[in-house]
């Protein structure tokens, strides 16, 4: 038995086998492009979050140099801190000697990339308990007291990362004067 073909139908399995591979080759692209970009989200998000975490670290880092320098009486040198501006422009800006500048006041590295903190001294306030609430004084603060003198500082933390990237962590900082400790 012999099966009689339209003349029409010749090749056209081989039209219909390039279309799906076409087809195929689209989304295949269309897949690797979207792969290219979740990675390149992904590393963004990275580079971010080291900033971020470099920010994070100077709000940890400087309450611990305000104590030193307060405690010594002056810029104190602590290893790897560099102090931006003049002698001692650091310690008289957190006494509250000299008006706060808009100018990032102390800067250190993490990984090669820069955190440049600025420190604003807001104000003070008695606290309550101790000789400072019965005005003797004698006392100051140590054990069985609970006053003191607090002073507050407004910290702005610029932390820096891999591609240009930045963050900035913002956070109020309470320093209780006698107390030990920077947080």
């Amino acid at each position: 038995m012999k099966v009689k073909r339209n003349i029409n139908e010749k090749g056209s399995a081989l039209v219909i086998a390039l279309m799906i591979m076409v087809l195929l080759t689209l989304v295949g692209l269309g897949i690797t492009r979207t792969t290219d970009t979740d990675v390149d989200v992904s590393k963004n998000d990275m580079f971010h979050r080291t900033a971020f975490y470099h920010a994070d670290s100077g709000v940890y880092t400087v309450p611990k140099v305000i104590s030193q320098c307060i405690d010594n009486g002056s810029d104190a040198p602590i290893s790897g801190i560099t102090y931006l501006g003049s002698t001692d422009t650091f310690y008289r800006e957190i006494m509250g000697y000299n008006a706060h500048d808009a100018d990032k006041d102390v800067r250190f590295s993490i990984g090669g990339f820069n955190v440049d903190v600025d420190v604003n001294r807001t104000g003070q306030k008695n606290l309550a308990g101790g000789g400072v609430e019965f005005a003797s004084g004698a006392e100051g603060v140590a054990v069985g007291s609970a006053g003191g003198v607090a002073v507050f500082y407004d910290l702005d933390s610029l932390g820096r990362g891999p591609s240009g990237s930045q963050s900035e962590v913002i956070a109020e900082y309470r320093k209780v004067i006698g107390v030990v400790g920077g947080l």
